[in-house]
């Protein structure tokens, strides 16, 4: 809406998105030397030479227009499949060339035609600003017959019919475009897209796929309205991805990510392999140092959803729609397991706050996060609501659980869950083996924090989306597990309940 606003007589709002608007910002700047043009171009440039082409998926306003056609495909559609597509590197360079050539000779029509602000500024003024009018005076009519007078008519600008048939005809091209072939606009005549692809291709962050988790089917490119991902090869075309980051969110195997790269290296897989064998090993003489050993039969831990949110935060979407990275949440928790993170997020949402349970977890009863957060992002829950609230459920991987891989005692994961949802069984020889209860487990991260486990944690907690509420904690369960362990403890081989409380 703030786009649309722009162009609705709302100077402020106009003099911020014309700042920020690559082409007209460097025009603005080149005529009168204006120092927030020129300034706004520089942000652009910038942005683009450290996250890539951001600039075309968050800020362009006619990318903004594309990508809400592009959802119609993702909604209605049967095929939710984009393609690889060539990279036109001729045709637009060529365009921009001509577009280039012809400005300096004080010939505009080209940039005319081709800019995005501009085609996005004419779609809206002869387009969408009359046809809302006429729906509005339309309504307001009807409404009047029956003497209710509580819409308002407004003026109705009457475009030039040229104009107006050309607009349309533009418009239509655009929406078959954008549903057909995603951005093809933006890496073929956009003459921004150009001058940004050059910029992008050395990039210090870039979406790659990672060669080891990359399993190619395809989900990424069927997501990838730029058609720069070529699942084949495993490569993506940094010159025209428009860092979406859908391929990121699509990825069920993390087998694509979003990270740093210096400018000008190569993908090389052999030095690849090496300096992954050579980090390993180095890790493994390390870790060998340690009381707890490395073991070479673990299991790999990939977490679909890594990302926990505060309780009372509610989801996803509501945190990161409020949260203004004031890290207040942080500095008051007092087990210190929210803590900022970077791009964990999304480029998007830089410097929100996660719950980190490397080094800490959530106290049962702990509600500080929900009375210091002053925009809402997480919403105020009293200590019986926190109690229910599911920020995770825990998963259990036995390959990595130090009962099977030495055959010996823990339990810590049940000594130190708050509901018992890290609950034992009865494994082999008397020994018992967690078993994770879903309905009771709050998320909490207590189990993954104490388990012994390395370098893969054999009990950890995957975020949840959208938070639920768990079920109660039964005090039937405890006394079965208390049944439990007493008969274990006959065989001789229940683990000795702790005397202190564990210290975190």
């Amino acid at each position: 809406m703030f786009y649309f606003s722009v162009f609705s007589g709302m100077a402020m709002a106009a003099e911020l998105l014309g700042a920020t608007q690559l082409i007209p910002a460097f025009i603005k700047f080149a005529a009168g030397g204006f120092i927030a043009a020129g300034a706004g171009v520089l942000v652009v440039l910038a942005l683009t030479f450290v996250f890539g082409r951001v600039y075309c998926s968050f800020i362009c306003p006619f990318g903004v227009l594309q990508d809400i056609f592009i959802f119609f495909r993702y909604k209605f559609a049967k095929r939710r499949v984009f393609r690889l597509q060539k990279n036109k590197k001729v045709l637009r360079y060529t365009v921009a060339a001509v577009v280039i050539i012809a400005a300096l000779a004080g010939i505009m029509v080209p940039l005319n035609l081709t800019e995005p602000f501009s085609n996005f500024g004419r779609i809206t003024a002869e387009v969408i600003k009359p046809a809302a009018a006429f729906i509005n005076n339309t309504i307001a009519g009807a409404l009047e017959n029956f003497r209710i007078y509580a819409v308002k008519r407004t003026a109705m600008h009457i475009p030039d019919p040229a104009a107006a048939i050309y607009t349309v005809l533009f418009l239509i091209l655009i929406f078959f475009l954008a549903l057909g072939k995603g951005r093809m606009y933006c890496n073929t005549v956009c003459p921004a897209g150009a001058l940004l692809g050059l910029a992008a291709k050395v990039s210090l962050f870039k979406i790659r796929p990672r060669q080891e988790n990359c399993v190619s089917c395809g989900m990424c490119a069927g997501v990838c309205k730029a058609g720069c991902i070529d699942t084949k090869a495993k490569k993506v075309d940094n010159e025209t991805c428009v860092s979406c980051f859908n391929c990121v969110a699509a990825c069920r195997k993390t087998g694509i990510e979003y990270s740093f790269q210096r400018p000008g290296l190569k993908e090389n897989t052999e030095k690849r392999e090496f300096i992954k064998k050579t980090i390993a090993v180095s890790a493994a003489a390390l870790v060998s140092a340690l009381p707890k050993p490395l073991r070479a039969g673990s299991t790999e831990v990939i977490k679909e959803n890594p990302i926990v949110t505060p309780p009372g935060s509610k989801s996803y979407a509501h945190f990161n729609k409020r949260c203004t990275a004031c890290h207040l949440c942080v500095s008051a928790c007092p087990t210190k397991v929210i803590k900022p993170s970077f791009f964990e997020h999304g480029i998007e949402h830089l410097l929100q706050p996660r719950l980190d349970f490397d080094d800490s977890y959530c106290l049962y009863d702990c509600v500080i996060c929900s009375e210091v957060c002053p925009t809402g992002a997480i919403k105020k829950v009293t200590k019986q609501e926190k109690r229910v609230i599911q920020i995770g459920i825990a998963v259990f991987r036995k390959k990595n659980c130090v009962v099977y891989e030495k055959e010996t005692d823990c339990g810590l994961c049940n000594e130190y869950c708050p509901t018992k949802a890290a609950s034992l069984i009865p494994y082999k020889d008397g020994l018992l083996i967690p078993e994770v209860i879903e309905s009771i487990c709050i998320g909490c991260g207590a189990c993954e924090k104490v388990c012994p486990a390395v370098p893969n944690k054999a009990i950890y907690v995957e975020g949840s989306p959208v938070h639920g509420t768990a079920e109660e904690p039964h005090k039937r369960l405890r006394r079965r597990e208390r049944k439990g362990r007493g008969e274990a403890a006959k065989n001789g081989s229940a683990p000795a309940a702790p005397s202190q409380p564990f210290s975190f």
